[in-house]
């Protein structure tokens, strides 16, 4: 009797728990890399945890070490979405085959918060900043303006 009524609760609220995946039209050289990346188990590792007190933390791991940094609040409370991107620019710059990164927010961040710090993540705001990419079908180093357009939320399934 109890799973007669369980089942269909259980398919019911199933259908609210979605993953949502924004698709962007990107360079077919920066999606070779994206799908590279993905195949190769030792690539380095950015998470961009999104603190609502301390502000952004930039975990990297790279060959087996750790290094992090934070990009405070400003004095306001505010999230510095300026310095943030200043800083990805820099992670970029020395890790220029990386274009995925993780995304781990606290539950108390808004959702406007959220997606600020994505944005600040998929390109560089300076137009006169670029980042090397090899093209293997043009067999030629070429650039982009992209930093990291692959955003996975690290945390999903947490409770």
């Amino acid at each position: 009797a109890v799973m007669v009524k369980l089942v269909p609760v259980l398919l019911v609220s199933s259908a609210f728990v979605q993953m949502m995946t924004i698709e962007t039209q990107l360079p077919q050289v920066v999606q070779q890399a994206i799908e590279k990346q993905d195949k190769d188990v030792k690539a380095t590792l950015i998470t961009l945890e999104v603190k609502d007190k301390e502000g952004v933390r930039i975990v990297i791991l790279k060959e087996g070490k750790q290094t992090v940094e934070v990009v405070p609040k400003k004095a306001d409370g505010t999230f510095d979405f300026a310095g943030l991107q200043v800083r990805l620019r820099d992670v970029k710059k020395a890790n220029p085959e990386v274009f995925k990164i993780d995304l781990a927010p606290d539950a108390d961040v808004s959702y406007n918060d959220i997606v600020h710090v994505m944005d600040e993540a998929r390109r560089s705001r300076d137009t006169n900043t670029r980042f090397p990419i090899f093209d293997k079908i043009k067999n030629q180093q070429v650039e982009t303006e992209y930093m990291f357009p692959e955003v996975t939320f690290a945390n999903t399934m947490e409770g």
